[in-house]
C-alpha cells in the first residue's frame, strides 16, 4: 500500500544532510514508518536547490526462507519487485528526474553488511535503482536504518560507505512546520488507523439501535439534508479561536446525518467543503460520524474524510480512512475510485478539481456553498 504527500516545497531550512532528511520522513508521511521502503521524489525544475515532491511508501517484504540457506542472500521477493516497478512507473509518468530512498528494517545491522537482512535490503535498493533508471529517474542514494528515532544510525546501501545518526524527528523543522499547519504525526500507521477507527460506546450503540429500529428518519429534501449538515459546520466554524468548538452530536443527530449522507447529491455537494475555510471542522465531523456510525453508514463519512485528506496531500490519513470505508462497504464506489487513485499515485490537484464539481451539485440542491479559498 502506498502513501504519498504532494508538497513540491523547497528543501526546508535546517535540512542539511541525510540525517535531517530522514528525521523529516514521519512528517511527510503523517506517521513513523516501520519495515518500509520509502521513495522521496526530487524536482530541480524550479531553479535553485531540489524541491521535495511526492513521497511514496510500501511495506517491506523480504523473501520467505528456503531450504538452501545460501539461496537467501541478495534475493528480492516477487512482491517487492512489483513495488519497485510500480514506483518507477509513477516517477516516469510524472517525469521525476531524481529520487532518494530509505529502507527501514529493525532486523538490519549496520555493523554486519554480510547479514542476510542487510543483503536483502541492498538487493531491493539495487532493484529500485535499476527500475528507476530504466524509466528515466536517477536514484541518488538509498539509506538504511533500523528505525526513525532520535540517535538511530543510518548507513548507505551502495556507493561510498557513509553513515550517521538521525536527530530527533519530533523537533525536525519539517515536523514543526507541519504542526503549525495542523498536521499531526502518528507513532505508526496502526495508531493512525486506531485514532479514526469505529468505537464501541454508549453513543455508538444508541445510534445503531436508532438506525436498525427505524426510529431515525431521513428528513426532507436534499436541500434540507444539506442545510442541516452545513449549519452545524458553520456553527462550529464561527466559534472563537480562544474557545474552539468541540465537535460532538447527540445520537439522534448522528443517525440523521448518517442517513442524509446516503444521498449522492448531498455527498457530492459536500466534496466542495474541502476547498473552503470550513474544511477543518468538516473533517472533524466526518471523523466523528465515522467513529460512531455502524456499517454500512460509516462508509460515506470515512470516504469524505479520505477525500479531504487526499486533497491536502495527506496520503496516510486518506489511505486509513478509505480502508475503513471499504471495510464498512466494500462496494462503495467513490471509496473504490479514490483508493485506486491513491495506489496509482494520482496527484492531489486532480482531487481538488473533482471537489469543484460539488458547487454545481449543491446549486442543483438549491444550496449556496461557501466560496473556495484562494
Amino acid at each position: 500500500m502506498t502513501t504519498h504527500s504532494d508538497t513540491h516545497s523547497p528543501m526546508p531550512e535546517g535540512v542539511s544532510g541525510p540525517g535531517d532528511l530522514l528525521a523529516a520522513i514521519p512528517a511527510f508521511l503523517g506517521f513513523t514508518p516501520h519495515r518500509s521502503l520509502v521513495v522521496i521524489c526530487l524536482d530541480n525544475t524550479m531553479g535553485g536547490g531540489p524541491t521535495i515532491g511526492m513521497v511514496m511508501r510500501h511495506d517491506l517484504k523480504l523473501p520467505e526462507p528456503m531450504r538452501d540457506e545460501h539461496q537467501l542472500w541478495g534475493r528480492v521477493s516477487a512482491d517487492m519487485a512489483d513495488v519497485t516497478a510500480h514506483f518507477a512507473e509513477i516517477c516516469a509518468r510524472d517525469d521525476v528526474r531524481g529520487a532518494l530512498a530509505l529502507i527501514v528494517d529493525d532486523r538490519a545491522r549496520a555493523s554486519d553488511k554480510s547479514a542476510r537482512t542487510d543483503q536483502h535490503c541492498r538487493a531491493i535498493a539495487r532493484r529500485l535503482a535499476r527500475d528507476l533508471r530504466d524509466r528515466g529517474t536517477e536514484l541518488t542514494q538509498v539509506y538504511l536504518t533500523t528505525e526513525i528515532a532520535c540517535g538511530s544510525r543510518w548507513w548507505t546501501a551502495f556507493g561510498p560507505a557513509e553513515s550517521g545518526t538521525i536527530p530527533d524527528p519530533t523537533t525536525s523543522p519539517v515536523t514543526l512546520a507541519y504542526m503549525l499547519e495542523g498536521r499531526g504525526v502518528h507513532e505508526s500507521r496502526d495508531r493512525l488507523a486506531e485514532a479514526i477507527g469505529p468505537v464501541d460506546s454508549a453513543v455508538s450503540r444508541t445510534v445503531e439501535g436508532l438506525l436498525r429500529s427505524g426510529r431515525s428518519r431521513d428528513r426532507g429534501s436534499d436541500r434540507m439534508r444539506l442545510d442541516a449538515i452545513l449549519s452545524r459546520i458553520a456553527m462550529w466554524g464561527a466559534s472563537s479561536p480562544d474557545r474552539p468548538a468541540v465537535v460532538a452530536l447527540p445520537a439522534e443527530t448522528i443517525a440523521e446525518f448518517g442517513l442524509a449522507l446516503r444521498n449522492v447529491m448531498v455527498r457530492d455537494s459536500l466534496l466542495a467543503i474541502t476547498l473552503t475555510g470550513f474544511a477543518d471542522f468538516a473533517e472533524q465531523l466526518w471523523s466523528y460520524l465515522m467513529r460512531n456510525l455502524p456499517a454500512p453508514e460509516r462508509a460515506c463519512p470515512a470516504t469524505l474524510l479520505g477525500f479531504s485528506a487526499y486533497a491536502r496531500g495527506e496520503g496516510a490519513l486518506a489511505t486509513a480512512a478509505l480502508d475503513i470505508a471499504l471495510d464498512a462497504d466494500p462496494d462503495y464506489s467513490l471509496a473504490q475510485l479514490l483508493d485506486r487513485s491513491l495506489l496509482a499515485g494520482a496527484r492531489p490537484t486532480m482531487i481538488r478539481e473533482v471537489a469543484l464539481s460539488g458547487y454545481a451539485v449543491a446549486e442543483l440542491c438549491g444550496v449556496r456553498l461557501p466560496p473556495p479559498l484562494e
